[in-house]
């Protein structure tokens, strides 16, 4: 789930969204989805969701790049910055900033070449520090935790035997 700021004067205040056509199975997606809306009623923030399911698309336009990951990344954080700018929100960041699996200095370096072309402000905050009390806090309240990533790509490597490389 991605983040956007409405104007709401000095205070911000998180409307999540949810849009993630990487996700594979369809079941993998409606647990991911209905743990975002959790997410989002349990903390008291207004989600905004994309629902497009797509994922033979999503997979065309990722695997045109030269990382399917980078590409993953910027295809998603380019829909969180227009959805940004059509709602009127100043900001967006995403919540893979909590992850400390992921590529910061990428994240941060294609959120603001987003930023520079949306003309909405990309918010980067590095919330690896959290991790662990968001581990203990998803688990205290029993969130769905997913096991990959969330592409057919993701998931393919996870049941791969160690050392393994695909063919």
């Amino acid at each position: 789930m991605s983040g956007v700021y409405p104007p709401l004067g000095k205070e911000k205040k998180i409307t999540g969204f949810f849009y993630n056509p990487n996700i594979h199975p369809r079941s993998e997606y409606i647990s991911r989805y209905m743990a975002a809306g959790f997410t989002a009623s349990y903390f008291g923030f207004p989600m905004i969701s994309d629902t497009e399911y797509d994922t033979e698309r999503w997979a065309r336009d990722v695997l045109e790049g030269t990382s399917r990951c980078e590409a993953c990344v910027k295809y998603r954080l380019m829909k969180t910055a227009q959805t940004a700018r059509e709602k009127a929100f100043p900001s967006f960041t995403t919540t893979l900033l909590l992850s400390p699996y992921q590529d910061h200095d990428f994240i941060r370096e294609e959120g603001e070449r987003i930023a520079s072309l949306t003309g909405i402000e990309f918010v980067y905050r590095d919330f690896r520090k959290n991790y662990a009390e968001s581990v203990r806090l998803s688990k205290q309240i029993l969130l769905y935790r997913q096991k990959y990533c969330g592409c057919v790509f993701s998931e393919a490597e996870r049941f791969r035997p160690p050392g393994k490389v695909s063919s």
